[in-house]
């Protein structure tokens, strides 16, 4: 009897355990409900329509793929289209950067051998889509050349059993594994040797400085040095006919060493994803001819540029920190990152800018541009001992000719049509772009002003279809007139076109292009250029006046462009800090960094606590809450965001509790069926969309940002904004957090790979082009990370410091393409702070720029609201900064305003009520109206796994009271039993 009672005691307390974890997992995970869906790609709304005989079509976003989102051989249709959409961009994106030889395209029937770990545990993403396997490197050269003809034998045996490089450590064979296995490239398979080498970055992980061996991380590794000496001993005895380098990497490598290692052909193919490597060997054999350029500069020293000297491992701490952390004590967001600064001392001058700039400087002998500083040899700074290869460089199989036939401006677009003829003069098919750059006036108003000016940069860009020998084709390439205005912050505070000379000119790259502008100024080699410029390529002319006013107002807008981020500068605290200027390389050079100690004023900032209510706040009082004014979610579709009237009678139906669900995102929003608001679902990444509705199967991952960046084609930047917006679709989304809001600033950064480029004018046309496509599509384009945000080191709360002509002229320029010309509809702001204030805090940014100056009618998200202290005790900085919905919120936003109001705040609901709309607007306008007519109704569904948890704490309560009575009940008996033995 008492075994029994034992063992039924022993099953209350296993009850009473699975109860209260089912329980405790429950609370979680319906915290996080959002979240879970999307991964089990669950719907917790349907729609109900009432068929009243009226033919209303409701599918107000549609394609060659239908509505029916749970069709199976739709989406099997679509991730087809979407698998060759892929080879194509990768195709177009592979840049061929030396050629020496002939030694690509391939010869037919050549037999080749694979080296590298790159090779096999590369950078690139697998597919689950069953019908369409992953492509890599070495099943792609299998499939393209034939089996056959490829030599895998160190993929095999060696490789396989190796691991992926890191971001601190470059995993490559020993050469002595290499060389075991040289018997099977000795007598065949030596037409060419293939070698692939990667790095890799990704969220939170920037690439570090030096590697674990001691050498430059993003140069070669000790291993790798060794495998390429031994290639080229190779190669001088006659084994291998070739050296072809293939770089799988995003971060930009150091390429200065392709000639002394005797390599013959290098090509960047950066992260192809799913299935681009087939793109990339198509092109290596010559099936397709090279015509991407690269997005980046590739510099024979990774650590030569600027920037590096304040980013990743080189990001500081304050002088004073452990004053910042006993003095910041409600900021310390749970010990993270707020002992760090980084500033962007470099101004302007990021990627080609700094290169080419230093370069023209040199060439005209001006600025002390030859100094020793920043110099890689130690000696006076030399063009050639810096860089590998320029922004914009790309080789073909075959020759083109460039001739500027004209610049025509057009005064009712603002735009400068450039005018060229391309034809191949050579005698292979193929692709030709147009790059068009410019350079601006650099006097002495722009000096004594301090208004840096590259010496040239990228305004326009055009691609040509394939053109046959001797062919030809004229392409017009438009040129934003805003796009040679600079932001001058201490003089006008605003936009200015200078007085001065003005040179429109194209070129092969940005070298070339500058190049072709100081042969117009009358340079030549004797002047120390690098070659000859083509006056020919270059259109000039003269503005007397220095003109303040065509730009002084938001071109979208017409509200004042005027100073808004001197808070980000250090100099605004009274610390006296000097950026890069081209005035005097040598005296501003950030050789090394400073040592900040924060200020009174700074910590306080740190702190975040401004909010006030305002004076003229209304009252709770003044707003209808619950009425009851027949308007419902789908009527809002036909509704101007700028009818007041129509939207205030909406909102006017919304409590509280209702408006503030609105607010928390955990990858989607529940919806409201009294309103007929259906529930939405969001996504992470610019890579892939998600998991499929009709097939549970996670949708292809795509080509990299850079890669399309790379094509230089606007057409593959709209059918990459398109085909993931279908995809969203299909996979149950209406929004998807992008990506490509931020900068290469450095070779080093974690997420170049989302990123589109080092130059701002590229990102501000590439997120143009795909923002439109994704929207026309009915899914919202979100930009991220709004701003400044270009390095995972000590991301969260970092201070981040630059000027103010920098982040309007890149940083945010980044950015204002996808938003004003693109129309993006959403936005998620950084952990970072711009100076000291917290991104998601920072009213200037958020609100006087995004939705004053840009015209942003969208909605506003935080970074993953999960991971930091500073949002939760900050609520009411961040709404009155103009954020409308919080990433990863378990409730906590939504608890927070409704306190706020109870309290009587009318300012904090009139915030809501403008949160509201921008949520209520973005989704209306989206795939999630599609279906949904005036005789429908939405209808919450529980998600089954909701129930099964549900159920299962049921299950194991009732089993618990079970147990307990059964155990109560046993004990009663036995105590009765020993009294009557007793008694």
């Amino acid at each position: 009897m008492k075994r029994k009672a034992s063992i039924t005691r022993g099953l209350a307390a296993v009850m009473a355990f699975l109860m209260l974890l089912t329980i405790s997992a429950s609370t979680l995970m319906f915290e996080y409900a959002g979240a879970i869906n999307s991964a089990l790609n669950v719907s917790t709304s349907e729609i109900i329509t009432v068929d009243d005989g009226t033919e209303v079509d409701t599918d107000y976003y549609t394609s060659e793929f239908g509505t029916d989102y749970t069709n199976k051989q739709s989406a099997l249709k679509l991730e087809m289209a979407v698998a060759a959409e892929n080879v194509l961009q990768a195709e177009e994106g592979t840049v061929l950067l030396r050629n020496e030889n002939a030694a690509l395209p391939l010869a037919a029937g050549s037999q080749v051998t694979i080296f590298g770990n790159g090779s096999y545990n590369s950078n690139s993403s697998a597919s689950s889509i069953s019908s369409i396997p992953t492509m890599t490197f070495i099943s792609a050269m299998q499939k393209v050349l034939g089996a056959e003809n490829v030599n895998t034998t160190l993929a095999d045996n060696v490789y396989s059993k190796l691991s992926q490089t890191t971001n601190t450590e470059v995993i490559e064979a020993p050469i002595s594994d290499v060389k075991a296995y040289e018997s099977s490239w000795q007598s065949g398979y030596n037409d060419a040797a293939l070698v692939v080498l990667t790095r890799v970055g990704g969220e939170s992980n920037d690439n570090a400085l030096y590697g674990t061996d001691g050498n430059h991380m993003l140069g070669l590794s000790t291993n790798e040095e060794a495998l390429m000496s031994y290639l080229k001993d190779q190669k001088d005895a006659g084994v291998f006919g070739s050296i072809v380098v293939v770089i799988n990497s995003e971060a930009m490598m150091e390429l200065g060493w392709l000639a002394d290692y005797g390599v013959d052909a290098c090509l960047l193919c950066g992260d192809p994803g799913a299935v681009g490597f087939e793109g990339v060997a198509n092109v290596i054999a010559g099936n397709v001819n090279p015509s991407g350029h690269t997005v980046d500069t590739y510099a024979v020293n990774s650590l030569s540029a600027p920037a590096v000297t304040y980013a990743g491992d080189n990001t500081q701490m304050w002088g004073n920190v452990d004053e910042v952390n006993a003095t910041c004590t409600d900021t310390t967001n749970d010990g993270r990152e707020i002992d760090y600064y980084v500033i962007y001392a470099e101004g302007i001058y990021v990627g080609y800018k700094y290169y080419e700039t230093r370069y023209e400087d040199a060439v005209m002998g001006s600025g002390n541009a030859g100094s020793a500083a920043g110099s890689s040899t130690g000696s006076g700074w030399n063009y050639a001992d810096e860089v590998a290869y320029t922004f914009g460089h790309g080789l073909s199989y075959t020759t083109f000719d460039q001739v500027l036939q004209g610049v025509e401006f057009d005064a009712d677009s603002d735009n400068y049509m450039v005018t060229v003829q391309v034809t191949n003069t050579g005698s292979v098919a193929g692709k030709s772009v147009v790059q068009v750059y410019a350079q601006t006036p650099y006097g002495d108003y722009e000096k004594q002003s301090g208004v840096e000016k590259a010496a040239i940069q990228l305004v326009g860009f055009g691609k040509t279809d394939v053109l046959e020998p001797g062919a030809s084709e004229t392409v017009t390439v438009p040129v934003e007139r805003y796009f040679l205005a600079s932001y001058d912050t201490k003089g006008a505070a605003g936009y200015i076109l200078s007085a001065g000379d003005y040179y429109l000119s194209i070129g092969d790259d940005a070298h070339d292009a500058l190049n072709n502008v100081l042969a117009a100024k009358g340079y030549t080699t004797a002047d120390g250029m690098t070659a000859d410029g083509n006056a020919d390529k270059t259109y000039t002319w003269n503005q007397a006046e220095l003109d303040a006013e065509t730009y002084n107002l938001s071109r979208f807008t017409g509200v004042e462009v005027t100073n808004q981020f001197d808070h980000a500068d250090l100099n605004y605290y009274g610390i006296d800090f000097t950026y890069l200027s081209r005035s005097d390389w040598e005296g501003t050079y950030p050789a090394e960094p400073v040592v900040v100690d924060a200020t009174d004023q700074m910590m306080e900032d740190l702190n975040l606590d401004w909010y006030e209510t305002p004076a003229d706040a209304p009252a709770v009082s003044d707003f209808t809450q619950g009425a009851e004014n027949g308007l419902s979610f789908i009527d809002m579709r036909v509704v101007d965001y700028d009818d007041d009237e129509t939207w205030n009678s909406f909102l006017d139906q919304f409590t509280v509790e209702e408006m503030a669900s609105l607010m928390p995102d955990t990858f989607g929003v529940a919806g409201i069926d009294r309103l007929g608001i259906p529930a939405q679902a969001r996504a992470d990444d610019c890579r892939g969309a998600g998991t499929l509705t009709a097939t549970g199967e996670s949708s292809l991952t795509w080509v990299s940002e850079p890669t399309t960046a790379r094509t230089w084609n606007t057409d593959l930047c709209s059918s990459r904004g398109r085909y993931l917006a279908l995809e969203c679709a299909f996979c149950g989304l209406n929004e998807l957090w992008y990506g490509a809001g931020n900068l290469h600033r450095t070779p080093f950064g974690g997420r170049n790979h989302q990123y589109v480029s080092e130059d701002g004018n590229l990102s501000y046309i590439v997120t143009s082009y795909e923002a439109a496509a994704m929207q026309e599509n009915g899914v919202n384009y979100a930009v991220k990370h709004f701003v400044l945000n270009d390095q995972e080191s000590h991301r969260e709360s970092l201070a981040t410091f630059t000027n103010e002509q920098a982040l309007r002229e890149i940083y945010l320029r980044v950015c204002e393409g996808a938003f004003c010309e693109g129309g993006a509809q959403s936005v998620m702001t950084a952990f970072n702070r711009l100076g000291v204030i917290y991104a998601a805090t920072d009213k200037a940014l958020l609100t006087t720029v995004l939705r004053d100056e840009w015209g942003f009618t969208g909605h506003i998200t935080t970074d993953g609201f999960s991971k930091s202290s500073l949002y939760k005790t900050h609520y009411e900085e961040m709404f009155d900064a103009g954020l409308t919905f919080f990433c990863l919120d378990p409730g906590e936003t939504a608890a927070a305003i409704q306190s706020f109001i109870d309290a009587g705040d009318g300012y904090m609901l009139q915030c809501l009520r403008q949160m509201t709309k921008h949520n209520i607007y973005v989704a209306v306008n989206s795939v999630s109206a599609n279906g949904l007519s005036s005789n429908s109704v939405v209808v919450t569904v529980v998600p089954w796994w909701q129930t099964a948890m549900l159920s299962a704490t049921a299950v194991f309560a009732l089993g618990f009271v079970v147990c307990t009575v059964i155990c109560v009940v046993s004990i009663c008996k036995d105590k009765k039993r020993t009294a009557v033995q007793e008694g």
